[in-house]
């Protein structure tokens, strides 16, 4: 007999409104009337799937499919109901069946692509979102499903469109930013990735989880103030996540708030005292106020609450190291990496100490992990990466790398890479062009920043030592390599005419900015000692921070100063080269004035900390990079003193001997 329109129709209105009970009612009364009808045995197991009889929805939807297997809406509701029993496999094969009947429906290639996943069979899952994408390229749900399926199989690349075309179809909605931002971050488009989430808590401004994620991600870009500001803000939507404190921790330490963050930390621990990044992060700070002990215990109540904390390991090595304790460094870094074989910090520091022992064999190759570091800006991908080829003929591009100071010792290499036929072009900052303009093996200066222009290769600076295969006894070390003004030379050479002994250019200064400044820099006042030796006087070589110290230093004995010009208006190192090449010694710190006076070849002390940095090794009076450099150093982290007193007898000695 014929359906009841009206009770079907109004059947399948309440299940749609999800009215199962209703809906169950109307499909028994017309269940009755035609026990037969494929259609109502249909409706009669969505409603009893939506009141959770799973059995009875079973029985009605197997045999709806028995009466008219062509009922693709059947098999649909089949394995939605496989689907509610976690039985994705068989869900999937309903899903298909129902697919097959309705080539055009997109929804249902959504359904089966989803119950593959979750079965396992993301491979195929993929396919069946391809044709979904073909036949309905802004459906919001298979857009998003796509992205997340190309994303949780680290194909981020492919992903990354999609996530894009979402937010365009849906730009109101603050997840779809999120997930974009999410995407970005990932790839280590960390400026977007920022952007997109900036996005989505702008639609959704109490979003505590998303204001942490961009706190993370400013404090991944450096970022400390803006990291600070969204922590927070993170915290005051939710005040009980520990690991929003650590980032506020993170940046504040960064910043060098050191009570800040340590206040952080600690809040941290009591929120969750099971969070080993807290403790290893609190070590970080307390090793950087010079409480060694007690960031050891840090670090090793990190590694009792996660053993396989590599980060509180690898800061072990890094606080062994800066003791001395070379053998303990290295094994701190062995058991990081025995953890997270892909550390890329364990692995840079590890080489590090390598270095520092003069295995150079060892550490320069070990030393190129610094390329995958967050931080390392990288050479550009204009021109083929430089692995040793033969360079005869070629255009090679010397690619600036580092700090002022690397930029001067290393950019020897330019007479290596010359020698071996090449046309060297160098990058540098603007800043330096002047005092490095001279340099032998450099055919032609660029600018970092420079647009493109041809070459063969390109290089990192300090990549080439390795590159090139140097050894210990093989650094190439002719002075002077850089060379001063000599109309400079001459005005300053009648400038200090004037004043009588002995003229030592002193330096005590490095950029604050450093991470371990703290370390190589040295008070102004610790140079006393030396204006006890009668005979001297000293000239002030120290440019920008810390020369306030001069005005601010009670002692007894006083500095000649230059002036405020001095590498103003004739450029960077520029007047600074030509005094040091009239001076008869420099007496400085680990900064970049004891690699232009040792690139000039003129006879410069320094003074280092104990475990200074890798290019000064450990252990010996000279330095392979710089023959006219003696290097004075501490016996004991933090004895500075003790320095300058084997300084003050050196000094005494050389003026005794005429200045030699």
């Amino acid at each position: 007999m014929p359906i009841d329109s009206k009770l079907l129709t109004a059947g399948t209105r309440h299940v749609r409104a999800g009215e199962f009970a209703q809906a169950h009612d109307v499909f028994q009364q017309l269940l009755a009337a035609d026990p037969g009808d494929a259609t109502i045995h249909n409706w009669l197991g969505a409603a009893c799937l939506g009141l959770g009889k799973a059995n009875e929805a079973a029985a009605h939807l197997a045999e709806a499919v028995r009466l008219d297997p062509a009922l693709s809406l059947a098999h649909e509701n089949i394995g939605q109901l496989l689907v509610t029993q976690n039985r994705f496999a068989e869900a999937a094969a309903s899903l298909r069946s129902a697919a097959a009947l309705e080539p055009r429906n997109a929804a249902l290639r959504l359904k089966w692509a989803q119950a593959l996943v979750e079965a396992g069979q993301a491979d195929e899952a993929h396919d069946v979102l391809q044709q979904a994408v073909r036949l309905a390229p802004d459906n919001v749900a298979v857009r998003t499903e796509m992205a997340r399926v190309l994303a949780q199989r680290g194909r981020l690349e492919e992903a990354l469109p999609h996530f894009r075309h979402v937010t365009v179809l849906v730009p109101d909605q603050a997840s779809a930013h999120a997930e974009l931002g999410s995407c970005l971050a990932n790839l280590g488009q960390t400026t977007q990735a920022i952007a997109a989430y900036q996005a989505a808590i702008k639609l959704k401004p109490n979003d505590a989880e998303g204001c942490a994620i961009l706190a993370k991600l400013y404090l991944d870009e450096n970022l400390l103030e803006e990291s600070v500001r969204w922590s927070e803000r993170s915290i005051q939507l939710c005040a009980d996540v520990a690991k929003t404190y650590v980032n506020l921790g993170s940046a504040l330490s960064k910043l060098k708030k050191y009570d800040a963050a340590r206040q952080a930390f600690e809040q941290a621990i009591r929120l969750n005292p099971k969070i080993s990044e807290a403790y290893s992060n609190l070590g970080v700070v307390s090793a950087a106020e010079g409480q060694f002990e007690a960031a050891i215990g840090q670090y090793q109540q990190a590694l009792a609450v996660w053993p396989a904390n590599s980060a509180a390991l690898c800061n072990l090595g890094n606080l062994s190291m800066r003791r001395g304790d070379m053998d303990a460094a290295l094994a701190y870094y062995d058991r990081a990496l025995d953890v997270s074989p892909d550390y890329g910090e364990a692995h840079h520091n590890r080489a590090v100490v390598h270095l520092l022992l003069g295995q150079f064999e060892r550490g320069l190759p070990e030393f190129e992990w610094r390329l995958k570091l967050r931080e390392y800006a990288g050479a550009p991908t204009r021109w083929p990466l430089w692995n040793g080829e033969p360079l005869a003929g070629r255009t090679i591009v010397l690619w600036r790398e580092g700090g002022l100071g690397d930029m001067l010792q290393f950019i020897r290499y330019a007479r290596v890479l010359k020698a071996r036929g090449a046309r060297v072009i160098a990058t540098c900052d603007a800043v330096l062009l002047k005092i490095l303009s001279r340099t032998v093996g450099v055919d032609e200066w660029k600018t970092s920043t420079a647009e493109h222009f041809a070459a063969d290769y390109c290089v990192p600076l300090l990549s080439v030592p390795h590159r090139v295969g140097t050894t210990l006894t093989t650094i190439p070390a002719p002075v002077p390599y850089v060379f001063a003004d000599e109309r400079l030379v001459e005005h300053w050479r009648d400038w200090l005419a004037a004043y009588q002994g002995l003229k030592i250019g002193i330096v005590w200064q490095g950029n604050p900015q450093f991470v371990f400044d703290s370390y190589r820099s040295i008070p102004l006042a610790s140079f006393a000692p030396l204006a006890e030796v009668p005979g001297t006087r000293f000239v002030n070589l120290q440019q920008g921070v810390g020369r306030e110290q001069l005005r601010e230093f009670t002692g007894s004995w006083s500095v000649i100063e230059p002036g405020d010009t001095v590498d103003r208006s004739a450029g960077a190192f520029m007047d600074t080269a030509a005094i040091m090449r009239n001076l008869d010694l420099v007496i400085t710190s680990d900064t970049s004035a004891a690699h232009l006076a040792g690139a000039l070849g003129v006879k410069v002390w320094l003074a280092v900390h104990r475990a200074p940095d890798w290019r000064w090794l450990l252990d010996r009076e000279d330095s392979p990079w710089y023959p006219t450099m003696r290097i004075f150093r501490q016996t004991e982290l933090g004895d500075w003193p003790g320095v300058f007193a084997r300084l003050a007898a050196a000094l005494d000695q050389a003026v005794k001997n005429g200045g030699k």
